[in-house]
């Protein structure tokens, strides 16, 4: 996960929950991630396709570049310290797809503080309550937009995020400009969920 992807989610995350320091460590706080996968229960996973379209010089100086990716996100493991995340990445290639070995997300129920509140002031993001179409259901959902510069490039992120689907992600956005001029795009959006 890049550094700008990583500080969206969450600044994101931050927002929808909130910071609330720890009691016994006001240096601390809940961290979202940990927030939102703690509420399923272990064995509950989410699907997701991440389309990334590539343009201009990220693509070669051609239009048109494109990756697909499918990620499955299941939790294998909740404590009151903290809740572990497989992920498993399928791509395609010329002659079929290729399968990651899985990889774990560890998150602890704490973090720093200053750091969840160093992304919430980088990003400016903000939050409002929306309605996002998913197949043919209306889901109630928190969006959250925020935009970032990271050298040369604009950043412009949009996340939807529901407490009924496993770690909260329901769709993002990333819409990156360099002078003005889109160079790469990148939705990901669920396609299912399971609350075992």
């Amino acid at each position: 996960m890049s550094t700008s992807f990583r500080s969206l989610v969450a600044t994101a995350i931050l927002l929808a929950c909130s910071v609330a320091a720890s009691a016994q460590d006001p240096e601390t706080a809940d961290n979202p991630f940990y927030k939102f996968w703690s509420a399923a229960k272990v064995g509950a996973s989410v699907k997701l396709k991440e389309t990334t379209k590539l343009s201009g010089p990220a693509a070669g100086g051609e239009t048109g570049g494109e990756d697909v990716k499918l990620v499955e996100y299941k939790l294998v493991e909740r404590t009151a310290e903290k809740a572990v995340v497989e992920a498993v990445v399928t791509e395609g290639e010329t002659f079929g797809f290729v399968q990651s070995a899985p990889t774990k997300h560890i998150y602890p129920a704490k973090m720093s503080k200053q750091v969840l509140e160093d992304l919430l002031k980088e990003t400016g993001a903000k939050a409002e309550d929306a309605t996002l179409k998913v197949g043919d259901k209306d889901m109630k959902v928190k969006l959250l937009t925020g935009t970032h510069k990271e050298g040369e490039s604009d950043i412009d992120h949009k996340i939807w995020l529901s407490d009924e689907v496993p770690g909260a992600i329901v769709k993002r956005t990333r819409v990156t400009k360099v002078k003005g001029e889109v160079v790469a795009e990148t939705t990901i959006e669920m396609i299912s969920f399971k609350n075992d």
